[in-house]
């Protein structure tokens, strides 16, 4: 079953901090998001965790999905449900109702100045599914107030290397000699953070990568 929390006690587990990145006064601030869901199929499938990041601030939610997990999206993420319950690598993990995480996530962006989603893959994956089920709850008009568009890192890196691949793992490996915990929402976004750092691409560039949906 889904635990509910009251208000103060939700922003409290939600929110946490990391050390300062990118800087977000004054100007537009990259957001960076993920979404970890039941399957591929971007029509139907139901988000199982979303996450963001933006400087020393951190979201993370989990829900308790509609829909299956699908064998392969349970092996990738670690994620399975039993019953009423959500479990990760076999340990149970606190849900939030799926309008009240939306809701929750709205709030967060509110707090950054002319915030833009930034995501991985974002274009053909994370933004339909999101603004789907945002549409859902009667919640997009709210969010795209808020919200000043997109930008996808997968085209980005396109046009600014010249790689072998481009996948978010080997990315971080390639530019930052690392490897992370991938497929988790909260990993994919801290280190995507990492990325952009390091990358520092020009206004030029982020101007014709930016879209709205």
């Amino acid at each position: 079953m889904c635990f509910l929390w009251s208000p103060l006690v939700l922003f409290q587990k939600l929110f946490s901090t990391r050390p300062p990145g990118v800087k977000r006064h004054g100007e537009e601030t990259p957001v960076f998001f993920d979404l970890e869901t039941t399957g591929l199929d971007t029509a139907g499938c139901d988000i199982v965790q979303l996450s963001a990041v933006s400087g020393d601030q951190v979201f993370n939610v989990y829900m308790l999905p509609r829909c299956p997990i699908t064998e392969g999206a349970s092996r990738v993420t670690g994620l399975t449900t039993k019953g009423r319950k959500l479990f990760l690598h076999r340990q149970p993990v606190d849900t939030v109702p799926v309008q009240e995480a939306l809701m929750s996530f709205i709030s967060f962006l509110k707090t950054f100045s002319k915030p833009f989603l930034v995501g991985h893959n974002c274009k053909r994956f994370d933004c339909p599914i999101l603004l789907r089920i945002l549409r859902e709850f009667y919640l997009l008009d709210q969010f795209r107030g808020v919200v000043l568009g997109f930008l996808d890192t997968l085209l980005l890196s396109r046009e600014m290397f010249a790689l072998q691949k481009y996948s978010q793992p080997y990315l971080v490996q390639h530019f930052l000699q690392k490897s992370y915990r991938a497929h988790n929402a909260t990993e994919d976004v801290k280190a995507l953070q990492d990325l952009y750092t390091v990358w520092r691409p020009n206004t030029e560039l982020l101007n014709r990568h930016k879209f709205i949906l």
